[in-house]
């Protein structure tokens, strides 16, 4: 769940933040954070620019949020049948579908969201399934009892759980942040639903065996989502259509789990309303993969396309053991994070290029990155012939960043591939 500053009035869903940047340097941008939106709009430096803003994009994500309604979850169910319903709204249209197969210690799960990696809802091989609803705006804290979690609390639940009782108890003993500003429907295949929210100062688990749903289009909620509506995708199309949002934070997809049949249906934002429909089983014996979901008509007849950094269970998933540290570069980038924070950077440690993007504005970096708190430990990942990936463990966020290295051993950039708060880390009241 992002937990990030946003512009009034704009549609936010909590998350605690992976966000891949990936975008091309010297290019003007408005990053989108798969809900909500950053507070500003950033101009890239070049070789530097990925590198702050990751540092702006968590230093957002201490501050505190003004929620907007946004998406609406509504769950069809009889005895025989339980269908899962979302409209997911907001501003940025590349939304994707990825798949985590199963391991021995994970259960498969598909997951849906935007190009940052980072899942806004999804359902695993049970028939266990989740959305989010943002809109609240309450004083709530994890409590101390509850145990931290490294990631998308959410991603944590949905691979280990495979009810809705063991989704409660989950949240029972983990925290997650993110209740202070939105709101959880859960459901299995049975019926079963629950949703979870903040309410002075304590988490609720209202939980249920009927039809119900709320967010953003409750009034058409109230007016079509009768206790007799029998659980079909016939039925429950005609209620996203008319929940869905229009303007800047629009509905960008619709989906429906068949939880009994394990079945993912995505549904066109066009008036004809069709729909593709994937099989869960079918696709996560494919391995870990992704669609671009206004493409998936094309791409699920190409080679598959597998799953990115942001995608993976964890930032470091992917890469293969490394036999052997580099202590002469490993010194350097934590020597260099330290001297960021303390403001005393050297121009000896930098390509001259750079070190004129880096000389203006150190205060500005100092002050950033000293919110992500004390660097922990930096591990190497991978190793090319001008540069070194090392996974960075501050106090309160994981951070992919790269080091791109001349033949001197000196600093040319510094690219942020993907990065996470940690759920331990509450909002700023």
């Amino acid at each position: 769940m992002h937990v990030s500053c946003v512009e009034s009035g704009s549609k936010t869903h909590l998350r605690t933040v992976p966000i891949t940047y990936l975008n091309s340097m010297n290019k003007s941008m408005k990053p989108e954070l798969s809900k909500p939106k950053v507070c500003n709009n950033y101009r890239k430096s070049r070789g530097f620019g990925c590198w702050w803003y990751v540092c702006l994009v968590i230093v957002c994500a201490l501050t505190p949020v003004e929620a907007a309604f946004s998406c609406t979850i509504f769950v069809l169910t009889d005895a025989k049948r339980t269908l899962f319903f979302n409209n997911e709204d907001y501003s940025n249209p590349a939304t994707r579908i990825w798949f985590q197969p199963a391991t021995k210690d994970y259960y498969g799960c598909a997951y849906l969201g935007f190009n940052d990696g980072w899942a806004q809802g999804g359902v695993n091989q049970y028939g266990l399934a989740f959305d989010w609803v943002a809109g609240a705006n309450e004083a709530y804290t994890p409590a101390s009892n509850l145990k931290s979690l490294q990631g998308n609390a959410a991603e944590r639940m949905l691979e280990s759980c495979r009810t809705v009782n063991d989704a409660i108890t989950f949240y029972q003993r983990y925290a997650e942040p993110g209740f202070a500003s939105a709101s959880m429907l859960i459901a299995d295949k049975t019926g079963a639903s629950v949703i979870i929210s903040a309410q002075d100062e304590q988490l609720h688990f209202n939980q249920s065996h009927q039809s119900r749903g709320f967010g953003y289009g409750n009034e058409s909620l109230k007016k079509m989502l009768t206790p007799t509506l029998s659980p079909s995708i016939q039925n429950g199309l005609p209620i996203l259509k008319a929940c869905r949002q229009e303007g800047i934070y629009a509905t960008k997809y619709s989906s429906v789990y068949d939880l009994t049949k394990g079945d993912i249906s995505l549904v066109s934002l066009t008036d004809k309303g069709e729909r593709v429909t994937l099989n869960l089983p079918t696709e996560l014996k494919k391995g870990g993969h992704y669609y671009d979901i206004p493409a998936i008509g094309q791409q699920r007849l190409l080679p598959l396309m597998p799953l990115v950094a942001g995608m993976n269970r964890y930032l470091w998933e992917g890469y293969e053991p490394f036999p052997a540290d580099e202590p002469v570069t490993t010194n350097l980038v934590q020597e260099v994070i330290k001297k960021t924070q303390a403001g005393t950077l050297r121009p000896d440690d930098f390509t001259p290029e750079f070190w004129k993007v880096l000389a203006p504005i150190q205060k500005d970096i100092q002050s950033d990155l000293r919110r992500l708190g004390t660097l922990l430990s930096v591990r190497l990942l991978e190793r090319k012939q001008s540069s070194r990936l090392y996974l960075m463990d501050y106090q309160n966020a994981t951070v992919l960043q790269r080091f791109e290295l001349d033949s001197l051993n000196r600093i040319a950039s510094i690219k942020s591939e993907a990065a996470e708060m940690k759920v331990s880390v509450a909002r700023e009241k």
